[in-house]
C-alpha cells in the first residue's frame, strides 16, 4: 500500500481548515478532522513549523486561546520572522483579554508583513484602551498602505472620537456604513431592484428617512440629532429599532415612526411612496456636532404620561423617600462587558443615603442579584422586570423602552455603569452618575472627562488611568449622589 506524503495529508488538514482546497474551492470546514491530521503530521515531524502554525490557527478558530498561545509563540520562538504567526498570536492573546500582549505581537508582525491588515490590526488593540494617540497612528500607517482600507478609516475614526475631534471625525465615522465597524450595517434602498434611495446631505428639503443602526444606546444618543434634521424642513421618517417606536412617536411628533429592521421601507412605502433621500442615525452628527459648541445636551425623549403616573403611585407606596435607579452590568462578550460589570454588592458604600433602590439592570440574573444583596446587606432593591428586562416577561419577546422610560422619568436620580440606562436616562433629561471603567468606549471620552456632551445631566465617576478597582468610583458615586439628593 503505497504511504500517503506528509504534504497532502497537510494539505487537506489546511483545506478542512480554511475552507479552501489547494485549487481554491469550497469545501466543507472539519476543525476535528483536520487537527487528527495535524497530529498524525506533528507525530513524525515533531517541531515543524508549519505544521505548529496552522494547528496553533485551528485551537484559535476552536477558542482554545491558552492552547494556540502556546503553539504560536513556540513557532515565534523558532522562526522570529514569521509574521504570520506573530499576527494570530496577538489575536491569541486578544481572545483572553491580553491586551498589552496582544499589542506587541502585533507590532512584530508588522516589521515582516507588508499588508494594511496588520498596523490596522495594531490600532484595533489600542482602541478603547485610553491610547487614542496610538491607535490613530497605527491607522494612519495602515492607511498609508492601503488608502481604501475600510476597516482603517473607522479605526480612525473610532481614535478620533475618544480624543473628541469630533470635526475630524465624522467623514471617517461613514466607514461603519460599508462593513468598517464591529456590527454590520445592512443598507436600506426603498427604491426596489435596480435603482438606489440617494443619501442625504444634511440640508436638503423633501422626504427624509432617517434609520437606525447599532444598538439602543447608540440610536438614542444620535436621535439627540433628530430636532436638527428638522429645522432643515425635510419631511422625516424615523426607522428606529422596534423597540424604540413608541417612545420616538411621542418624542417627535412631526415625524412619521416605523420601528423596524426591515432595509426596504416594506411597511409603509406603498402608502407613502418613494422618499427622496436617506440617512443613517449615526450620520447625523456628521452634519451637526462638529464642534463642542454644538451639543446643545438638552433632553429629547418624552415618556409615556399614563405609564409615569403608574409608576409615580408604584414608588410612593414603597416610602417616601427619594428614588434612584440603579445598575450594576453593560454589554456583552464583544464589547467588553467584563470592564464595565460588577456585583451589586458593590454598591454597598451607597446604601448608606436615606432613599429607595430601583433596579434597572435588564439581563436576566438581574433579580438573582438584587436577592443576593438583601441577603448579604438587608438592603431592599426594587426590581420590577416588566419596567427592566430586555425581554417580556410573560411573552419573552423584546420590550420597548416604554415601562423603563416611564419610570427612569419618576426617578430623583440614576447611577449606573455604562449601558443603556445612561442614554435613555440622559435623553430624559434625568440626573446621572455614570460609572465609566478606565477604559470606557469612544462615547465617554479617552482621558479624564467628567462630562458626556450629548447629556447635560450626565456626569461621570471614572476609574483611575489602567485601574479595575471600583471601590474608589463607588465612594466618590456615593458622595455625589449625596450632593445631587441634598440638593433636589
Amino acid at each position: 500500500m503505497e504511504r500517503i506524503p506528509a504534504q497532502v495529508i497537510f494539505d487537506e488538514a489546511k483545506s478542512l481548515l480554511e475552507g479552501k482546497d489547494t485549487a481554491g474551492n469550497d469545501v466543507p470546514i472539519d476543525l476535528d478532522k483536520s487537527e487528527r491530521l495535524l497530529n498524525e503530521i506533528l507525530s513524525n515531524n515533531v517541531g515543524n513549523d508549519q505544521v505548529l502554525y496552522v494547528l496553533g490557527t485551528l485551537h484559535m478558530a476552536k477558542g482554545n486561546f491558552g492552547l494556540a498561545i502556546q503553539l504560536l509563540s513556540q513557532v515565534t520562538q523558532i522562526v522570529p520572522q514569521f509574521g504570520e504567526a506573530w499576527n494570530n498570536l496577538a489575536m491569541a492573546y486578544r481572545g483572553v483579554n491580553k491586551w498589552d500582549k496582544a499589542a506587541l505581537c502585533a507590532k512584530e508582525a508588522a516589521k515582516y508583513i507588508n499588508h494594511a491588515d496588520i498596523p490596522c490590526n495594531v490600532s484595533g488593540l489600542h482602541l478603547n484602551r485610553n491610547m487614542p494617540e496610538i491607535a490613530l497612528e497605527w491607522a494612519e500607517k495602515a492607511l498609508a498602505r492601503d488608502p481604501d482600507h475600510v476597516k482603517a478609516k473607522w479605526h480612525k475614526a473610532m481614535a478620533l472620537l475618544e480624543m473628541r475631534r469630533w470635526g475630524e471625525a465624522w467623514e471617517w465615522h461613514e466607514a461603519r456604513l460599508h462593513g468598517g465597524g464591529q456590527l454590520e450595517i445592512f443598507e436600506r434602498n426603498y427604491h426596489g431592484p435596480g435603482a438606489t434611495t440617494p443619501p442625504w446631505d444634511g440640508k436638503s428639503k423633501g422626504t427624509l428617512v432617517i434609520h437606525g443602526e447599532q444598538g439602543l444606546g447608540d440610536e438614542i444618543m444620535f436621535s439627540t440629532c433628530i430636532p436638527d434634521a428638522l429645522e432643515t424642513g425635510a419631511d422625516l421618517i424615523l426607522e428606529p429599532s422596534p423597540r424604540l417606536e413608541g417612545l420616538f412617536k411621542r418624542s417627535f411628533p412631526d415625524t412619521l415612526v416605523y420601528g423596524t429592521d426591515d432595509v426596504d421601507g416594506r411597511r409603509w412605502v406603498n402608502e407613502l411612496g418613494r422618499p427622496d433621500f436617506k440617512c443613517a442615525l449615526g450620520t447625523l452628527p456628521m452634519f451637526y456636532r462638529r464642534t463642542p459648541e454644538s451639543f446643545p445636551g438638552t433632553p429629547v425623549l418624552v415618556a409615556d404620561p399614563e405609564k409615569r403616573t403608574k409608576w409615580a403611585r408604584t414608588l410612593k407606596e414603597i416610602g417616601d423617600r427619594p428614588n434612584v435607579g440603579i445598575t450594576w452590568q453593560g454589554g456583552v462578550p464583544s464589547t467588553h462587558v467584563e470592564r464595565r460589570s460588577f456585583h451589586p454588592s458593590l454598591l454597598e458604600p451607597l446604601f448608606c443615603h436615606d432613599a429607595n433602590w430601583i433596579s434597572l439592570q435588564y439581563d436576566q440574573t438581574a433579580q438573582l442579584c438584587v436577592d443576593q444583596v438583601y441577603e448579604q446587606t438587608g438592603i431592599k432593591i426594587h426590581h420590577w422586570p416588566v419596567a427592566a428586562s430586555s425581554h417580556h416577561p410573560e411573552t419573552g419577546k423584546p420590550a420597548d423602552l416604554e415601562e423603563r422610560a416611564a419610570l427612569i422619568s419618576e426617578l430623583d436620580a440614576v447611577v449606573s455603569v455604562c449601558q443603556t440606562a445612561v442614554h435613555l436616562a440622559g435623553a430624559l433629561g434625568k440626573p446621572v452618575l455614570c460609572m465609566t471603567p478606565s477604559e470606557p468606549a469612544w462615547r465617554y471620552g479617552a482621558g479624564d472627562y467628567e462630562d458626556i456632551p450629548w447629556y447635560n445631566s450626565v456626569q461621570q465617576v471614572r476609574q483611575a488611568p489602567k485601574s479595575t478597582d471600583w471601590a474608589p468610583v463607588v465612594a466618590k458615586t456615593s458622595a455625589r449622589l449625596g450632593e445631587l439628593l441634598e440638593a433636589a
